[in-house]
C-alpha cells in the first residue's frame, strides 16, 4: 500500500523532512531514446493482435450476442448464468457484450489488446499515486505491459478472446483495483467518499470476473483494513494525517471490505455453481483424493514467480518507480514500522491466496496444476505481492536509497533500464513473437485462416433461407427454442477444411481450432455460428500431389518444377525433388471448401527406399511482403544471406548467433511425421498455399541439418 509520505503533493516550506531530500534518489524523466526503445520492444506484441481468429469458446460466445455491444443480451446472460452455471457476473456480461468480437477481426484484436493495456493503466495509476509526473507514469505503465507480456508463462491467453476475458482480465483488473485501493488510501478527506465509491465499483467488477480475482480483491482489502487498523491504534485521536485521519481511513477501508465480501458471496453462492458441479459429476471421492495432494500441488505452482525473469524484473521496475516518484520524504514517523508491516502482510496475503485457490481447485474438476494458465496467473499475483513488499522494505530500510542517491542520475537510469530492457528482449515470449511477426508466419497463417472462414461463411449464408428467423442471442432463444443444444444438421452443408499448416504460430495459434470430428467441441458451436450443419478439419491427402506429379503433361493444370538436390539428400537416398501444385482435398470434401482451402504447393521427394525416413522438417523462406513486421529491404537482405548457404544447422551449438537471427527472421519451420505423408516411393508434404510460393526451401530428414533445395534450376 502506498503510504502518505510517499505521495505528498509538495513540501510547504521547510520541514524536518527537507533535510532528508538528499537521501531520496531520483531518476530523470525518460527521454525520447527510452521511449523509442520501449515502443520498439512492445511492437511485436501489438502486431500479433492483428492476426486473431475465433477459437474454443469464442464460437459459442459469438452466438450468444445479437449484435456488437449487446447490452440487453449481456444483462440477460448474467441472470441466466447465475441461475444455471456460474456466478462470474462480470465475465458473463462481457462475454456477450463483446461476444461479436469473435467474428469481427479488428474488434477481436482491440478487445484482447485492451485487456493487456489494463496492466499499463493499473501501473500508470499506481505511479500517479506516488506523485510520478504524468509522462513518466505513462512510460512506467507501458514498461509494465512489456514486463507482463514478455514474462508471462502463458502468453497465448492474451491472444484468445475467451481466455483474455477470464485469465487475462482477472489479473489486469486486479492491478487496477490495487491502484484504486491505494488512491483511496491517500485521498484527501474531501475526496475520500468519491474515491471510495469508485473503488467499490471496480472492486465489485473485479470479484465478478473469476474466482481468482474475487479472492485476490478480498485479500487486498483485508491487508488494507489491517494496515488501517494498525495506524488507528498507533495514532492519537487528534493527530493529523497527511490526508485522512486514522479513524476515517479505517472506516473507508471497512466499508470497502464489506462491499467486496458481499459481492464475493453473491458470486460464490450462485445456484449455478451447484448446477455446474452436478453436471460435471464432481464426486466426494475425487475431491478427497485431490485435497490429499493439494499441498504438493501448492508447492509446485505457488512459486513459479522465481522461474525466469520475474524476480529481477519486479525489482528493477520497483526501483524505477521509486526513482521517478515525487520529491517527498522517504522516512517519516512510523514509516519503517509501517513498511515492514506492509511487506509482511503482502507476502502473507499471497501465500494465503495461493493456498486457498489450490484448495478451491482441488474441490473442482480442474486442479490448479492441470493447466499452465492457472499457475501463470498466480505468478502475476505473486509479482504484485513482491512489488508491494519491496516498496515497504525500501521504506523500512532507507540506507538502500541513501546509497543509490550518491550515484549520478543518468548513470543510474542506464543501470536500471538497460538490464531490464535487455532481459525482456531476451525472453522466449519476445523472441518467438518477434520472429513470427518478422518472418511472415503470422501473415501466412492469417491469410490461410481468412480464406477458410470466408469460404465457410459464404457456404453458411447460402444455406440459410432469406426469411430465416434470428439465430443468435436472446432473440435466437425466443424464435428457436432449444437452439443452445448443438447437434449436426444433415439438412445443411457439412464441409471439411484443411487443417492449418503449421498448426502452431506463437502466440496467436497454439493448435488447430477445428478438430477432426464434427461432433467434437467446439466444432458444433463453430457450425452454428457459421450457419452450417457441421464442420471439421482434415490434413490434405499426399496422394493428390503424387497424382499431379505423375499426370500426363497435357492433363496437368500446372507443370511440376524439378528442384536441384544437395549432396546430403542424395546420400540419404533421395534421387529427385519437385514443387507441385495440387488440391489434396479428401474425397468427401464439398467442392467449395475443397477448391479454396486444400490448394497447396507441395514438396515431393522420391527415393528407392524412404522407409528409413521417420521425420521431415521444412524451413520455408517466405516471400517479401510489406505487411511483415520488418522493412522489405531487410527481408531481402536476410533472405539473400540465408539462400547463400547450403546448410542451416538445427542446433544452436553448430551455428552462429548471426545465422540464428537471420534464419528466425526469414523463415519458419514446419515439422511432419513422415509416415503420414508417404505414397509408395514418394514423400509429399505441403509447404505453403498454392498462391504463396516461397523464396526458398531447406529440408531436414530425421532431425539432421537443413539442406537447401535449389529452386532456380532443375
Amino acid at each position: 500500500m502506498a503510504h502518505p509520505a510517499d505521495s505528498c503533493p509538495a513540501h510547504r516550506g521547510k520541514s524536518p523532512a527537507h533535510d532528508l531530500q538528499a537521501n531520496h534518489f531520483t531518476l530523470p524523466a525518460p527521454g525520447w531514446g527510452w521511449w523509442v526503445a520501449l515502443v520498439a520492444l512492445l511492437l511485436p506484441f501489438a502486431y500479433a493482435f492483428g492476426f486473431l481468429f475465433p477459437r474454443g469458446d469464442d464460437f459459442d460466445e459469438v452466438t450468444r450476442a445479437m449484435f456488437p455491444f449487446d447490452l440487453p443480451g449481456g444483462l440477460y446472460e448474467v441472470a441466466r448464468e447465475w441461475l444455471t452455471w456460474s456466478g462470474r457476473y462480470t465475465y458473463h456480461f462481457l462475454a456477450v457484450f463483446l461476444g461479436k468480437a469473435g467474428e469481427i477481426r479488428p474488434l477481436y484484436g482491440l478487445v484482447c489488446a485492451g485487456v493487456a493495456a489494463l496492466f499499463g493503466l493499473g501501473l500508470f495509476g499506481l505511479a500517479r499515486v506516488v506523485n510520478i509526473p504524468r509522462a513518466s507514469a505513462a512510460f512506467c505503465g507501458l514498461l509494465g505491459v512489456l514486463v507482463v507480456l514478455a514474462g508471462h508463462q502463458s502468453l497465448p491467453n492474451f491472444y484468445l478472446l475467451t481466455d483474455a476475458l477470464t485469465m487475462g482480465l482477472l489479473q489486469a483488473i486486479t492491478l487496477v483495483f490495487l491502484w484504486m485501493l491505494c488512491r483511496l488510501w491517500v485521498a484527501p478527506t474531501a475526496d475520500a467518499r468519491k474515491a471510495r465509491r469508485q473503488t467499490i465499483i471496480v472492486g465489485v467488477l473485479t470479484v465478478g470476473v473469476f474466482e481468482h480475482s474475487a479472492l485476490a480483491a478480498l485479500a487486498a482489502c483485508t491487508v488494507a483494513v489491517l494496515l488501517a487498523l494498525t495506524n488507528r491504534f498507533a495514532s492519537r485521536e487528534t493527530e493529523p494525517d497527511t490526508t485522512q485521519n486514522a479513524r476515517t481511513r479505517l472506516r473507508h477501508m471497512g466499508v470497502l471490505w464489506l462491499w467486496v465480501f458481499g459481492a464475493l458471496l453473491f458470486s460464490f453462492l450462485a445456484p449455478g455453481n451447484q448446477v455446474r458441479r452436478a453436471a460435471r459429476h464432481i464426486g466426494t471421492d475425487v475431491q478427497l483424493r485431490q485435497l490429499a495432494a493439494a499441498f504438493d500441488e501448492w508447492r509446485q505452482v505457488a512459486f513459479w514467480f522465481f522461474d525466469g525473469l520475474w524476480p529481477w524484473a519486479v525489482l528493477l521496475l520497483v526501483l524505477v518507480l521509486r526513482g521517478m516518484r515525487g520529491q517527498c520524504s522517504i522516512v517519516s514517523k512510523g514509516t519503517a514500522r509501517s513498511g515492514l508491516l506492509m511487506a509482511v502482510l503482502a507476502m502473507a496475503a499471497y501465500l494465503g491466496l495461493s493456498a486457498l485457490l489450490t484448495v478451491l481447485h482441488a474441490l473442482s474438476d480442474v486442479t490448479i496444476s492441470s493447466t499452465g494458465k492457472l499457475p501463470a496467473g498466480l505468478t502475476i499475483f505473486s509479482a504484485y505481492a513482491c512489488g508491494f513488499a519491496l516498496w515497504g522494505l525500501l521504506n523500512a530500510f532507507p540506507a538502500v536509497e541513501r546509497s543509490l542517491a550518491r550515484l549520478p542520475q543518468r548513470a543510474l537510469m542506464v543501470a536500471l533500464l538497460i538490464p531490464l530492457l535487455l532481459m525482456l528482449a531476451s525472453s522466449s515470449n519476445w523472441r518467438n513473437t518477434t520472429a513470427n511477426a518478422a518472418n511472415g508466419g503470422m501473415l501466412h497463417l492469417g491469410m490461410q485462416l481468412q480464406e477458410r472462414y470466408n469460404t465457410l461463411q459464404v457456404m453458411g449464408d447460402a444455406a440459410q433461407p432469406k426469411d430465416a428467423p434470428p439465430r443468435f442471442g436472446l432473440l435466437g432463444e425466443i424464435y428457436r427454442p432449444g437452439a443452445r443444444k448443438r447437434a449436426i444438421d444433415k439438412n445443411l452443408p457439412l464441409p471439411v477444411v484443411q487443417r492449418s499448416i503449421p498448426a502452431t504460430v506463437f502466440p496467436v495459434q497454439m493448435g488447430e481450432a477445428l478438430p477432426a470430428q464434427p461432433e467434437t467441441w467446439p466444432n458444433l458451436w463453430a457450425a452454428w455460428m457459421l450457419g452450417l450443419g457441421g464442420v471439421y478439419s482434415a490434413p490434405p491427402v499426399a496422394s493428390a500431389a503424387v497424382a499431379a506429379l505423375e499426370a500426363p503433361a497435357n492433363m496437368a493444370a500446372q507443370k511440376p518444377v524439378a528442384l536441384g538436390l544437395p549432396q546430403g539428400l542424395q546420400d540419404a537416398g533421395i534421387d529427385a525433388a519437385w514443387l507441385v501444385r495440387a488440391n489434396g482435398a479428401p474425397t468427401n470434401a464439398q467442392p467449395t471448401a475443397a477448391t479454396t482451402t486444400f490448394s497447396d504447393l507441395w514438396l515431393v521427394l522420391h527415393g528407392q527406399d524412404i522407409s528409413k525416413i521417420e521425420r521431415i522438417a521444412v524451413l520455408r523462406l517466405n516471400k517479401t511482403d510489406w505487411r511483415r513486421l520488418m522493412p522489405v529491404f531487410l527481408q531481402r537482405f536476410a533472405a539473400s544471406h540465408i539462400l547463400e548457404r547450403q546448410i542451416v544447422t538445427n542446433s544452436t551449438a553448430g551455428s552462429s548467433v548471426y545465422q540464428q537471427i537471420l534464419t528466425a527472421l526469414t523463415g519458419e519451420q514446419i515439422h511432419f511425421t513422415a509416415e503420414g505423408w508417404k505414397v509408395g516411393e514418394y514423400l509429399a508434404v505441403p509447404v505453403s498455399q498454392a498462391v504463396n510460393a516461397p523464396l526458398g526451401l531447406f529440408v531436414s530428414l530425421n532431425n539432421g541439418p537443413m539442406l537447401r533445395l535449389d529452386l532456380s534450376k532443375p
